[in-house]
């Protein structure tokens, strides 16, 4: 109950496996997440005859929103692996 009290109040609960771990689950949703947006536009792409070349342009964006939350999150976990690193060494 302790973890779940320090989770929900922002007081640091991972391990650096633990965010390791949580890295590597973040990536696992995003290539199911890509997977299924291609898979469903692809879908609404045939049915409408409309061919990759064409939409290309529009995938700019949904390319770059993909990119910027991998970059964000990492760069978060970054962050918590460094205040756990400099937290172990002051103790």
């Amino acid at each position: 109950m302790d973890v779940l009290t320090n989770f929900f109040t922002l007081r640091p609960v991972f391990t650096f496996w633990g965010i390791k771990i949580a890295w590597y689950i973040y990536l696992l949703h995003m290539v199911i997440e890509i997977y299924a947006s291609l898979a469903e536009v692809s879908r609404i792409l045939t049915q409408n005859h409309v061919t990759w070349l064409a939409w290309s342009p529009n995938s700019i964006p949904l390319f770059l929103g993909w990119a910027a939350q991998i970059i964000i999150v990492r760069l978060l976990l970054e962050i918590a692996a460094t205040i756990l690193l400099t937290r172990r060494g002051e103790t």
